[in-house]
């Protein structure tokens, strides 16, 4: 058992021992390489009031010079609408500009996220919430089951009893 330890130790310093001289070269490589090279500045342009003091400057090499990174490729705006907007009127403008798509699009994407988060939620902080009235609450039940059925007329004929009721125009 002794034996072990003692091995088991040794081990241990040797390890660490060799990883200190290992770190100690890096640290000496590192230290012979020359620094970056830092970013010119783009030169400010002089006047031309002596053309003689132009021809004795030599021009810049064109080899030392880095050469240009590539720009970063843009990231392409989603096509894909997200939240809820403000106010029952702009949710019901926002599901008729949706609606008017021939054909109709996919109820389970942001129709039904406006629907259930805006318009449904009981909840006066909420951005959209129709509250507690029956009437509008049954038509916009009915209004989510003919956008799950694909009925475009029921659909945008509901949208605009909606629209009419919640003064959009």
């Amino acid at each position: 058992m002794r034996m072990r330890t003692v091995i088991l130790g040794v081990s241990l310093v040797f390890g660490v021992g060799l990883m200190c001289e290992a770190s100690a070269q890096a640290v000496a490589q590192n230290a012979n390489k020359p620094a970056a090279a830092r970013k010119a500045k783009p030169a400010k342009k002089a006047p031309e009031a002596k053309p003689a003091a132009a021809a004795t400057t030599p021009a810049p090499a064109a080899t030392a010079e880095k050469p240009m990174a590539k720009p970063k490729p843009k990231r392409k705006a989603s096509m894909a609408m997200s939240g809820v907007p403000n106010g029952v009127p702009n949710c019901i403008k926002h599901l008729a500009k949706m609606a008017e798509k021939d054909p109709l699009i996919n109820y389970d994407g942001h129709p039904s996220e406006i629907v259930n988060n805006g318009l449904m939620w009981n909840d006066p902080k909420s951005h959209c919430s129709i509250g507690s009235d029956d009437a509008m609450r049954k038509k916009v039940v009915e209004l989510a089951n003919a956008w799950r059925m694909k009925d475009s007329a029921t659909v945008r004929s509901l949208l605009a009893e909606l629209g009419s009721a919640a003064g959009t125009k």
